[in-house]
């Protein structure tokens, strides 16, 4: 049980993240051509994300005040981790992202292994959607990354590397169910409050046009449809 529940929170995680990488792969000309309108589509999904998916589930699970709280905590320690960095220039953006969207990826595999442990086909159908989530969070990696000139190949192999969380969140979720399934909000909040930092700091201020703005917009309808 243990290990079928990983291997599906692994394979909904790589799967995700790595496609949404490969999408961008194939696509690199336009995003090196397209930069502005690329980062609004890559700030709409984080930001959209962020709304529509992390906070609402940790205001379900923790209540508003703590969902706050630690989404402002994941803020602070995102500062900390960016004063950090040796990268410079647009290569500080582009792993700030592939850090939020591993931070990410934690909560959403504890939930898929609680999941399982309270019904086998809930779980099975929020790692599909889930899976189905990450694309264009994984997109929205390769986008930024693409736009720091990371070399293709190494995109690609971040965006899988992105989804590996979940499958150690899966796991943890079954083995520890009671006890990460009472956290699950926190991990949730402390994920909100790193991507919300990363796309206010690092994605709209580079992004100042009419382009970036209709990307931005894409991005939620996408993040919204999904």
């Amino acid at each position: 049980m243990i290990l079928k529940v990983t291997l599906i929170g692994l394979i909904a995680g790589v799967l995700g993240t790595g496609l949404g990488g490969i999408l961008s792969g194939i696509f690199r000309k336009e995003v090196d051509k397209y930069l502005s309108f690329c980062m609004g589509i890559s700030g709409g999904i984080m930001l959209a994300v962020v709304v529509f998916d992390l906070m609402k589930e940790a205001i379900e699970t923790t209540g508003i005040f703590y969902t706050v709280v630690f989404t402002f905590l994941g803020v602070i320690l995102t500062m900390f981790i960016k004063s950090r960095l040796d990268f410079t220039g647009d290569m500080k953006s582009g792993y700030l992202i592939l850090i939020s969207i591993l931070l990410h990826n934690l909560p959403e595999g504890l939930a898929i292994g609680s999941s399982f442990v309270s019904e086998e086909s809930l779980g099975i159908t929020l790692a599909i959607v889930i899976g189905l989530h990450n694309v264009p969070e994984g997109l929205a990696t390769a986008l930024s990354l693409a736009g720091a000139r990371v070399p293709t190949k190494k995109i690609i192999l971040f965006t899988f590397i992105a989804g590996l969380p979940m499958g150690i969140g899966s796991f943890l979720g079954v083995y520890f169910a009671g006890i990460f399934n009472s956290l699950i909000g926190v991990f949730l909040s402390l994920a909100a409050g790193t991507m919300l930092f990363v796309v206010l700091d690092e994605i709209m201020p580079k992004s100042k046009s009419l382009y970036s703005i209709i990307g931005f917009l894409i991005g939620t309808i996408i993040v919204y449809c999904i």
